[in-house]
């Protein structure tokens, strides 16, 4: 990730940007995309509405507990992952008077082993725009760190993560809280507060810009909710961008985007046939390695799913000659010698998939109760399905499916089919053959 400094100068109305910023901000978009990929044409900007804000907005009350489950949903984690705890000091204090030169404390975040607490100051807690602020910047890093990704790189991180805010779809609520001042008197005593951001206005705009030409919208419709200078400001960038085009606008790597997009949709339908073949044709548009390690990682792994392990190993092995630290594809072979019958082979990669330390360890320990399973050591079996559960932060295929085949195995009929029915909601088709075959019995 490389960072410049800012052109701190007063802002302007007309769009101005220096080549330095420029580099800045694009640098930046090119490091998240090489570790995100390009965003695809349906990405969208998070606004305060009851389709990304359903739980918060649905009390009219933006409580913490609410906020931090739609933010994880926003941002693909698991809310039991994170914890909150308010502080309170002496902005809470009713009649003494104070004042703080520095930034105050607003939140701030601890990373433990599996989960998260985010450290809030009381004071913001009842100021919904400053908490779903500070929310935001939180749940960013989380999703960074998530990913393995190294962001914290000094005075400047917190600049970054305006640009990865953007990137991951929240530039618009943050440009809607570039300032917070107010001013509470209720008779006898009077506070005052005031913030304005760090991040220039026309290095925001031209965030938001270069995102909004990634995804190929030069006119996108949330551009109304930005506030009126931003908005002319991006409207300017886009101008800009138009006769002074980025090298970040790959049209094959964003068609690639798309169809990677496309893929995924058509593999949570279970329509596996068609996203191998989705995949397949970005293979030839993309000259990205890295990329495709990921798309033969996919096509290998959905033609698991429809159980055609000869090719799928195949194509994992292909991903592997690119990426030979690729922690999910070893898992997906661990499985897949799991599955017929290779059983020590299989633990082998699921052994080297914990070693690259980039795996998923949800699936690993699924994977690795399968293993168990396969030699009959059911204390081992049960362990392992547990801790995939534990550290479940997205959703894990066949989950449900394997433990409550599992369960009805080992005369608990009832749990398993809890297990089962969960999986047919998830449109698992080998759940929905296990549950007929149960029924025809």
């Amino acid at each position: 990730m490389k960072l410049f400094g800012f052109n701190k100068k007063a802002k302007e109305t007309k769009f101005k940007i220096t080549k330095p910023d420029r580099n800045w901000v694009e640098d930046n978009f090119k490091w998240l995309i090489q570790a995100y990929g390009y965003p695809n044409r349906q990405s969208e900007q998070v606004l305060i509405t009851d389709k990304h804000f359903p739980k918060a907005l649905s009390i009219g009350d933006f409580k913490v507990q609410n906020l931090i489950e739609d933010l994880s949903d926003s941002v693909g984690v698991n809310s039991k992952m994170i914890k909150y705890k308010l502080h309170e000091d002496l902005r809470d204090l009713y009649g003494i008077p104070f004042e703080i030169q520095e930034k105050p404390f607003e939140t701030e975040l601890e990373v433990n082993e599996g989960f998260y607490i985010i450290h809030i100051a009381k004071s913001i807690s009842e100021r919904p725009n400053r908490l779903v602020f500070n929310l935001i910047h939180e749940f960013v890093k989380i999703r960074l760190t998530e990913n393995k990704l190294q962001f914290d790189t000094g005075e400047d991180t917190d600049l970054f993560l305006y640009i990865a805010a953007v990137y991951l779809g929240f530039g618009v609520i943050l440009s809607q809280n570039l300032t917070d001042t107010g001013r509470f008197n209720d008779g006898f005593w009077e506070t005052n507060w005031s913030y304005v951001s760090e991040i220039p206005n026309e290095v925001l705009a031209f965030s938001l810009a270069t995102y909004s030409m990634l995804i190929g919208q030069d006119n996108p419709e949330w551009k109304s909710e930005l506030p009126q200078e931003l908005k002319l400001q991006f409207e300017s960038a886009i101008i800009f961008l138009t006769n002074s085009p980025s090298k970040l606008f790959n049209k094959a790597e964003l068609d690639v985007s798309n169809l990677f997009h496309q893929a995924s949709l058509e593999y949570q339908n279970s329509d596996f046939n068609s996203a191998i073949s989705t995949l397949q044709k970005t293979l030839f548009l993309t000259e990205d390695e890295l990329l495709k390690a990921s798309i033969y990682n996919n096509i290998g792994y959905y033609q698991l799913r429809k159980g055609d392990y000869e090719k799928g190993i195949l194509n994992l092995k292909k991903a592997l000659k690119i990426d030979y630290d690729y922690g999910f594809v070893y898992d997906n072979l661990g499985y897949a010698f799991i599955k017929i019958g290779q059983i020590e082979e299989g633990k082998k990669y699921l052994e080297k998939a914990l070693q690259t330390e980039n795996n998923d360890n949800a699936y690993t320990h699924r994977n690795f109760a399968l293993y168990y399973l396969a030699k009959k050591e059911i204390e081992k079996a049960e362990l392992n399905f547990q801790l995939a559960f534990e550290h479940e932060t997205v959703s894990v295929d066949l989950l449900e499916f394997y433990y409550g085949s599992f369960l009805i195995d080992q005369g608990k009929t009832e749990t398993g089919m809890e297990y089962l029915r969960i999986a047919m909601k998830k449109g698992e088709p080998e759940a929905i053959k296990r549950m007929n075959e149960i029924e025809k019995d």
